[in-house]
């Protein structure tokens, strides 16, 4: 029954895929009112449905709203059988970012995932996968931990040096009269809903971000104030943009004040969330031949190159057409143990390799490699959009980007259904989010209720995101949390509710 259930599954996946990757592939070129056409009305989050608000330590907080089934929902444009929206949120100055996995190609439901991080303190399922593993890469420690051959989307923590013109999060003081006021930025191009950012002159574009209250400050004053907010050139003096609670107040300040600015020195890198699509890359090289491979710890192998498998792969590995087993010696040199020139299945031995060369043309390459033979183990990724990830896993479609929705529901089914997704911001806020129906029920395997993907991408730019994706859902939309009085709890259903094991699953986890 499992094995029908995958398989299904798949073919499924592979559909949404497909029109997921046209839908975004058009978002880029369509005008931004196409993006929202069609799509089905977003209900506020609003407190007459809020069920949960607590704080999870380390400045997380868990939230969560409940339409009841019936009218209650249907009047919201959402599932008659009900719905609940749940987050877990925190800011990257406090918190880190990760992957949870148990290895390759195992799989396991939230509950052993998230106890197998102590650090965790909220978690949420992850990629689309099938009995052959996930379908997209993984990063663990900046190293490509698993991926198919090709491109494949991933979303996850990256770090990157900091150009001051380019914008970062900062801390600092900006005080006018004898008010102080925490700056959050400097020349950040899309800050968050609550913000408070200071553009320099050395800003990139020629015109700031617009934000709800505007400030000109020059000579140490305030030279103009725009109290419904302006984009206004990063020529005329240190600007101010401010979002969220602040706006108004700063907005009654009087032209001429006295200003000063505090900052702290620039940082050289920070961590943020990034989306990208990645390929991994690698190859072994002896004193005359050099194999390539296009695809790591892949339980199906390459097509078109070759496969490396280590130790994080716990099973044994499928035969190539040719088939090297590369072990260390005492000092940790890399030799070729076993060469088979017909392929072989095989277990990783500890701290050694083995290579499934599939293709014809690398067999022939890999044939080449002699017993004893010392290697020279050379493995990396190509990230399209040049980010350095330190950890990251497969997601699904974009659906807001740079503050806009770009989910086109126009070429997308507009099902409710129990949905997972990912929001984050410049400021480093980042939102883990699911939709379901909130209650157990006897679904027979088929999660029903939820909202649809616009929805999500909604609720989360609501909430202050500025990027999120989508990933795997149905049954698979699992949230954990981590409450400090009884420890891990299932959030989005009750914790009777039956369980999907999960190829691998995000967690917002504490820095110490």
């Amino acid at each position: 029954m499992k094995k029908r259930e995958r398989n299904s599954k798949r073919r499924a996946i592979k559909l949404i895929a497909f029109i997921s990757a046209t839908g975004f592939a058009l978002a880029g070129v369509m005008p931004a009112a196409a993006a929202n056409s069609d799509c089905i009305y977003t209900p506020t989050l609003d407190k007459a449905h809020q069920t949960t608000d607590f704080s999870l330590g380390q400045g997380v907080k868990a939230q969560s709203w409940q339409w009841q089934p019936g009218s209650d929902a249907q009047n919201a444009s959402l599932s008659s059988l009900g719905a609940k929206v749940s987050i877990v949120t925190g800011n990257l100055r406090y918190i880190t970012f990760g992957v949870l996995h148990q290895g390759i190609p195992r799989s396991q439901d939230l509950r052993v995932l998230s106890n197998s991080n102590p650090r965790s303190i909220g978690s949420l399922n992850g990629d689309y996968f099938d009995s052959s593993g996930p379908w997209s890469a993984m990063i663990q420690d900046s190293q490509v931990l698993y991926s198919p051959p090709g491109r494949t989307g991933v979303v996850g923590l990256t770090r990157r040096n900091v150009v001051d013109a380019k914008g970062y999060r900062s801390t600092g003081t900006l005080t006018i009269g004898t008010r102080k006021f925490n700056i959050s930025g400097v020349n950040q191009p899309s800050p968050g809903s609550t913000s408070l950012v200071v553009y320099r002159t050395n800003y990139f574009n020629p015109v700031t971000p617009k934000g709800q209250t505007t400030l000109v400050l020059k000579a140490g004053k305030v030279y103009k104030i725009y109290p419904n907010g302006a984009a206004v050139s990063s020529k005329s003096g240190t600007v101010i943009q401010v979002k969220g609670y602040l706006a108004p107040i700063i907005a009654k300040l009087k032209v001429k004040s006295a200003v000063k600015i505090s900052l702290p020195p620039v940082p050289a890198f920070e961590d943020t969330i990034s989306a990208d699509t990645v390929a991994a890359t690698g190859s072994i090289s002896s004193k005359s031949n050099t194999l390539i491979f296009d695809s790591v710890n892949y339980t199906n192998l390459s097509a078109s190159s070759s496969t490396l498998f280590d130790s994080d792969f716990s099973d044994t590995t499928r035969a190539g057409r040719t088939t090297l087993r590369i072990v260390p010696d005492t000092t940790g040199k890399l030799f070729v143990r076993n060469v088979y020139k017909y392929g072989f299945q095989t277990r990783v031995d500890a701290g050694g390799y083995i290579i499934q060369a599939n293709s014809s043309a690398a067999s022939t390459t890999a044939r080449k490699f002699k017993v004893g033979d010392e290697i020279t183990l050379s493995r990396a990724y190509q990230a399209e959009g040049k980010n350095q990830f330190v950890t990251a896993a497969g997601r699904g479609p974009r659906i807001v980007q740079g503050g806009k929705l770009v989910w086109i529901c126009a070429l997308h089914n507009k099902e409710h259904r129990p949905r997972s997704a990912i929001g984050w911001n410049q400021d480093g806020q980042v939102w883990l989010m699911t939709s379901s129906r909130g209650f157990d029920a006897v679904d027979f395997g088929y999660r029903q209720g939820g909202s649809t993907s616009s929805q999500m991408a909604e609720w989360l730019m609501s909430l202050g995101a500025t990027d999120a994706v989508l990933l795997d859902g149905g049954g698979s939309t699992t949230m954990q949390i981590n409450r400090p009085d009884i420890g891990w709890q299932r959030f989005d259903l009750p914790d009777g509710a039956w369980w999907r094991e999960l190829a691998n699953a995000f967690s917002i986890d504490r820095k110490n």
